[in-house]
């Protein structure tokens, strides 16, 4: 019999990759919105497998439609339940006759609405599978998400298949990060919406994931620990953060932000200086939004562990005075340094810049030199090979948004170690000939996996999470 408070990596993997799947409550007229994905299945590699149950059905989109789990004459590993909350428990209990190895519960309606009647279903859920094999994800959740295989249950276009593994207590999450991973190239292999955390629970999915070797980089958006406690995830986030970086959204850090938390998956309040310490101790980074969310996977997916830095001194390069002082000013409001480059550097500038209106010491203004390609380009390749320099950050003009200069600069930042990345002008401000050049260039970004910001204080804040992951390695090799 499995340990339920340990499980094995391969009897977890197999979540992941389904083989037979049930999904009870099946039907082509109703609106629920898990309903709208079962035609996905009817060209995926499970239309064979793929088994709908509906007593009130013959048919459901072409399947032989069952009365019950228990009827299906092949065995199921994967059963995706969706029916009205009290009806939950009995279906249940004939997954756990059948043998069902996994229970993936979409209906929400549990402890999350505050009910007392409500919760003690939810407390039955636990009960009726306690003594068997069968587990829990959920309720109130979307299940596994597979990059490899294409297997989901979400509105969300598939991205490409990558090396970052998500967990999530929400599901409009997990859907809304895959959507952004299509439009900013964010490689994913596995993930999870795991709702209420009945059963299942983040414990188990980090433990996963840092065994996991296709596994590079975790993100988890947590409002609680579910099933399990801040003790036990504190444990696990010391063991895994040694070996791969972990990226915690903390939803819900605020006080009304925690009581929506309660509504959403029923979280209770907790003190968000438990989590800091928690995240400090442990050289967790710890996030309070969605766009540093999405800013910070894609900065440690492109740069760690091959470009992640020494230090924090950032190199900064542009054609401008004023833009210079901001980004300095964003870069240290972050914890970040603006070092002035050796004299050998500054005297390479000084051969190529006018002796006006420019600065060669760091934050590097080319006054409008900086228009001409090939001193801008050059410009930046010797901050590169500066001895004091960590980082290089090239805030972009709408002069710099064509595909030949990304091109060169993508050969530059292929030469180096050191992490480099760029800022766009604003998108949003932007004309229609600009926002055409970006999306043409934005196909060869993503192809070269070059990293790039929409703004100057997401690419300060991401670029400091990084550094302060690198710190924490350090000081575990001392």
């Amino acid at each position: 019999m499995v340990n339920k408070n340990s499980d094995d990596f391969d009897h977890l993997n197999s979540l992941f990759y389904p083989r037979h799947i049930a999904f009870i409550g099946a039907t082509e007229s109703s609106t629920f919105g898990s309903m709208l994905y079962l035609k996905d299945f009817r060209n995926s590699q499970w239309a064979d497998s793929f088994y709908p149950v509906n007593p009130k059905h013959q048919e459901v989109l072409g399947w032989k439609c069952y009365p019950s789990v228990i009827d299906i004459p092949n065995h199921v590993d994967t059963a995706y339940i969706s029916v009205k909350t009290k009806i939950v428990p009995k279906v249940l209990y004939e997954c756990v006759e059948k043998g069902v190895k996994w229970i993936i519960i979409f209906s929400s309606g549990f402890s999350e609405t505050g009910e007392t009647e409500r919760k003690h279903v939810q407390e039955q859920l636990t009960e009726i599978t306690k003594g068997s094999d069968t587990r829990i994800i959920g309720p109130n959740c979307l299940g596994p998400y597979n990059g490899i295989t294409g297997m989901s249950f979400s509105f969300a276009a598939r991205p490409k298949e990558g090396a970052i593994s998500f967990m999530s207590q929400s599901g409009g999450h997990l859907s809304q990060l895959l959507d952004i991973a299509v439009k900013r190239d964010l490689r994913f292999r596995y993930g999870v919406s795991f709702g209420n955390q009945v059963d299942l629970n983040c414990v188990d999915f980090l433990r996963f994931f840092r065994e996991d070797a296709g596994t590079k980089l975790i993100a988890a958006y947590l409002e609680s620990f579910g099933s399990s406690t801040g003790h036990q995830f504190f444990l696990e986030l010391k063991k895994t953060t040694k070996k791969k970086p972990v990226l915690l959204w903390k939803g819900g850090h605020t006080k009304d932000g925690s009581r929506a938390a309660f509504s959403h998956t029923g979280a209770m309040a907790s003190d968000l200086r438990m989590w800091k310490a928690m995240a400090k101790q442990t050289g967790t980074i710890l996030i309070k939004d969605n766009e540093e969310f999405w800013n910070t996977i894609k900065t440690f997916e492109l740069l760690y562990p091959e470009h992640i830095p020494r230090g924090r001194r950032v190199g900064i390069i542009t054609p401008g005075g004023g833009s210079a002082v901001n980004i300095t000013d964003i870069m240290c409001s972050h914890g970040l340094q603006v070092p002035e480059l050796t004299e050998d550097s500054q005297e390479k500038l000084s051969e190529i810049l006018p002796t006006e209106n420019v600065n060669i010491k760091n934050p590097i203004d080319l006054g409008a030199s900086g228009f001409v390609v090939n001193i801008f380009l050059k410009s930046i390749d010797y901050v590169l090979q500066d001895p004091n320099i960590d980082i290089v950050m090239v805030p972009l003009w709408k002069h710099h948004i064509f595909r030949y200069v990304f091109k060169r600069m993508i050969q530059l930042y292929k030469k180096t170690t050191k992490s480099f990345g760029f800022c766009l002008p604003s998108l949003a401000d932007a004309d229609k000939e600009l926002t055409t050049r970006f999306t043409i260039a934005k196909k060869m970004l993503h192809k070269e996996r070059t990293l790039y910001f929409f703004s100057l204080r997401d690419a300060a804040n991401s670029i400091s999470h990084l550094c302060d992951y690198a710190e924490y390695l350090h000081s575990k090799k001392r």
